[in-house]
């Protein structure tokens, strides 16, 4: 069969078990596992997969109809400059997370000092890390699975000032300061959870979506830790629920701290920034 008879067939399965981007997850699948681009299909129409390879690339299209995600299949996650190795250990970096990336490369000062908070597979600190080599970059979370996957992805991207800790939020950092701290916690609530995409219900770490408090447990202990731990000046962001948005602004500014909501792409409140 030739590739794009089995994109075609791949479309058609993906369509019938109900994933909304079938021809892109199809494309994908194809183009990650085979190294075959769209344009070799258009090119090379009559080339015929390898048997083996078929068989490969049907095997993982099963699982895509389980509502697996891609990402997990492929072993690959993409974000801002990075290829990042992902699995069910650790979530998926999201494309709304690379607005928390701006603001912290463009608010922490030069040879600064950045924590990233509940890191998983290290988008955020590997990110900072590789675009501002100036930056010392400190990435901790609780999983060590996710530390591993993490450590992993900073090795293959050359991100080589950082450093990593499994801690419980500030735990193995007692006693230091930064000037930026990123967060993006678990913040899903426990009704939301069930709600879910089935490639997020199923399979990405539910200890890295939910919190308890209406998701908001592990966000309020972090923001309620944050004086002792930034340098004067500093700053922070969090990542978060829009439905949690004005309860965190409330908070940081009862803590003392100047704070902004701002949205991504879509409108909705996703950040909240604060200031020492």
């Amino acid at each position: 069969m030739t590739p794009a008879e089995l994109k075609k067939l791949f479309e058609q399965q993906f369509a019938a078990a109900g994933i909304e981007t079938p021809a892109v997850d199809a494309a994908l699948l194809i183009s990650e596992t085979a190294g075959i681009s769209q344009l070799d299909m258009i090119l090379y129409p009559e080339r015929e997969l390898l048997p083996e390879t078929e068989t490969l690339l049907r095997e993982l299209a099963q699982r895509r109809c389980r509502r697996e995600p891609l990402q997990y299949i492929t072993g690959k996650a993409y974000f801002r400059d990075l290829m990042l190795s992902v699995n069910p250990a650790v979530l998926i970096p999201r494309p709304e997370t690379e607005l928390l990336v701006d603001f912290a490369l463009e608010k922490t000062p030069r040879n600064g000092r950045l924590l990233d908070i509940g890191t998983g597979s290290g988008a955020i600190a590997i990110a900072c890390a590789t675009e501002r080599p100036d930056l010392d970059v400190t990435a901790v979370d609780i999983s060590p699975a996710a530390l591993e996957t993490a450590k992993a992805n900073a090795k293959a991207n050359g991100a080589e000032n950082m450093r990593f800790l499994e801690s419980d939020l500030f735990s193995a950092v007692e006693g230091e300061t930064f000037d930026f701290i990123a967060a993006n916690l678990p913040y899903v609530t426990e009704e939301e959870y069930s709600e879910l995409a089935p490639e997020v219900r199923l399979h990405e770490p539910v200890l890295a979506l939910t919190a308890p408090d209406e998701g908001f447990l592990l966000i309020q202990k972090t923001a309620e830790q944050l004086q002792k731990h930034l340098n004067p000046g500093g700053r922070a962001a969090f990542e978060l629920s829009p439905f949690q948005a004005l309860r965190l602004k409330t908070l940081l500014e009862t803590l003392g701290f100047s704070a902004q909501i701002s949205c991504d792409l879509t409108g909705r409140e996703r950040f909240v920034f604060a200031e020492k």
